[in-house]
Formats: structure tokens, sequence, C-alpha cells
């Protein structure tokens, strides 16, 4: 029960993960333009930049949550 658990939750950090990476490129290459972005996805900018704050807002608050805690001990 545990092992499976503790696999899921694996996999969902890898997901997120996964998110940030992509973001961030996607964020570095916005201004820039190193990396040719297909019209397909191009047209869906603006949920992309909204789903980007989202996760920079939960990171925020994660550094913060583990920053307290870390102050604890």
């Amino acid at each position: 029960m545990f092992q499976r658990d503790l696999q899921r939750k694996r996999g969902a950090n890898i997901i997120i993960v996964l998110l940030y990476l992509i973001l961030g490129v996607y964020f570095v290459n916005f201004p820039l333009g190193f990396l040719q972005i297909p019209e397909s996805i191009s047209k869906f900018d603006p949920w992309i930049i909204f789903a980007g704050g989202i996760l920079l807002f939960l990171g925020v608050i994660n550094y913060f949550r583990v920053k307290r805690v870390q102050n604890l001990f």
C-alpha cells in the first residue's frame, strides 16, 4: 500500500517538474525566439502564460512553506 502511494506521488512530481521545464523554456523563448514555435501552439499563448503564472505562484508558496519548516529544526 505504502509503495503504491510513493510511486503515485513520484509520478505526479515528475509531471510537475516537466511542466516547470516546458513552461520555463517557453518563457525564455518568448522574448528571444531561439526556437520556432508552431502556429497551432502559439494561439494558446494567453493560456500558457496563465498556467506558467499559476506554477510560479505555487512555487513561491512551496518555497516559503519549506523555508518555514526548515527554520523550526
